[in-house]
């Protein structure tokens, strides 16, 4: 049984059957994710800490969003989670999502180099380091069906989809739901409800 990255608050009983367990996870799942997660992890002033919950953040993400069936090769494909820029989801982080799967998919975490094809991933995590490289990659991948997820400012203005901001030691969310609707992916609408919707005007 699934349970989330919580630090207290979301625990399942074991005695909850598979049916109520799935209805309970997708009810609770996404109020850990802002309520708990952000206050316990960026307290500490960590990075380690920092990117653990960022990555908790990421698997959410993904439990949230339908990818058309045609994203993946086979259904035990996985779903490829790239990161532009240092990877900082390592060792003891990474471990963190072993055993861990979104729609039936392994979750796998890879670094987007120089030559590879950003059409081959299912997210994008882009580095706040990067803001020279993002928006080549937004331009590289748009049209297709890419969650792309920045952490810095005006990384929504460019084109990602969601936005990763810290607030009063929190961190939150914003969402382009234009950039959003060019995807051919299905955002949930309990995601939706707990963001910061971003407008983007067109350039002139």
């Amino acid at each position: 049984m699934n349970t989330l990255w919580c630090k207290r608050g979301c625990i399942l009983s074991a005695r909850t059957s598979p049916r109520s367990a799935r209805r309970a996870f997708s009810c609770v799942a996404i109020y850990c994710l802002i309520l708990f997660a952000p206050a316990t992890g960026l307290a500490q002033k960590d990075d380690e800490a920092e990117y653990r919950v960022k990555l908790a953040f990421l698997y959410n993400f993904a439990q949230f969003t339908q990818w058309p069936s045609e994203a993946f090769h086979d259904p035990s494909s996985p779903l490829t989670l790239c990161v532009a820029g240092p990877n900082p989801f390592q060792g003891e982080i990474e471990q963190g999502l072993r055993g861990r799967t979104v729609g039936g998919h392994p979750v796998e975490i890879k670094r987007l180099k120089p030559n590879d094809n950003p059409r081959a991933c299912h997210m994008i995590f882009v580095r706040a380091s990067e803001k020279k490289l993002a928006e080549k990659l937004l331009v590289e991948v748009q049209g297709s069906s890419i969650l792309t997820v920045g952490e810095s400012k005006g990384f929504e203005n460019l084109g990602g989809v969601i936005n990763l901001t810290l607030e009063e030691n929190k961190l939150r969310f914003e969402i382009n739901l234009d950039a959003a609707r060019q995807t051919r992916l299905k955002i949930s609408s309990k995601l939706l409800a707990l963001a910061k919707i971003v407008k983007v005007e067109p350039a002139p």
